[in-house]
């Protein structure tokens, strides 16, 4: 759960694309692609895509903060989208600010925390997570894959959920291919999707304050035992 910075500096890796330059898009947009759709998620300071658990200070939050981080941003984004979830950020929505976003992180913590080895089930992160969503008198609410169940399965999760407005919580345990190494015991927000011309189906994130792509199936087929999965809020009418 610890972020693989060199220097205080995220290491950008260009592994995950692997797509010809025939197939990029200028001005911004990752792809040239058949389906694209990315939610316009949280912008902290007008600058970072999410959040950061290494802004706090805090050994164990900067250490095992990835769950509650998750979560903070999946509860202000929802907070800024749909009117009836403003209570969820007890904070100024219009103005998401790094020193706001830190003590959102110092509650959600107090709700989200690691035990020993970290918090690597989902069913335990969605009571968690739920006993803050009571505080705040919000009534919605969560649905979740095991990553023990299909790539199709969780492809259809995924985009149905994207589809509906709502990002994706997604924990990634061990993984067989040392590309993904740097996800290992991590929680981070799927925020958007694009299916290529050859028909691949990229998942776009939010980790460590900045935007990330990869290859859905080959971050969901893991090849190990121990397996994450996803959760999601579902609103009443997709319920």
């Amino acid at each position: 759960m610890l972020s693989p910075k060199k220097n205080g500096v995220i290491i950008y890796n260009p592994f995950y694309f692997e797509l010809s330059e025939s197939v990029c898009q200028p001005k911004g947009l990752w792809y040239n692609t058949d389906m694209k759709k990315e939610l316009d998620f949280i912008r902290i300071d007008g600058t970072y895509y999410g959040g950061d658990q290494n802004w706090h200070t805090h050994k164990m939050m900067k250490l095992g903060g990835c769950s509650a981080v998750c979560a903070c941003e999946t509860c202000i984004w929802l907070a800024k989208r749909f009117g009836e979830y403003r209570a969820l950020y007890p904070f100024d929505i219009a103005d998401v600010c790094k020193k706001d976003f830190l003590r959102f992180f110092e509650i959600m913590f107090q709700y989200l925390h690691p035990g020993i080895g970290g918090l690597t089930s989902i069913d335990k992160f969605e009571r968690m997570l739920g006993k803050y969503i009571m505080t705040t008198g919000t009534k919605m609410g969560m649905q979740k894959v095991y990553g023990r169940e299909s790539y199709e399965t969780a492809k259809k999760f995924f985009i149905s959920s994207i589809d509906n407005g709502i990002p994706v919580m997604f924990l990634m345990l061990k993984h067989a291919d040392p590309a993904f190494d740097e996800y290992e015991w991590h929680w981070f927000n799927l925020t958007g999707y694009e299916i290529t011309v050859e028909g691949r189906l990229n998942a776009i994130f939010a980790t460590w304050g900045s935007r990330h792509v990869f290859d859905f199936q080959r971050a969901w087929e893991t090849g190990r035992y121990w397996k994450g999965g996803m959760v999601a809020f579902v609103r009443p009418e997709y319920a």
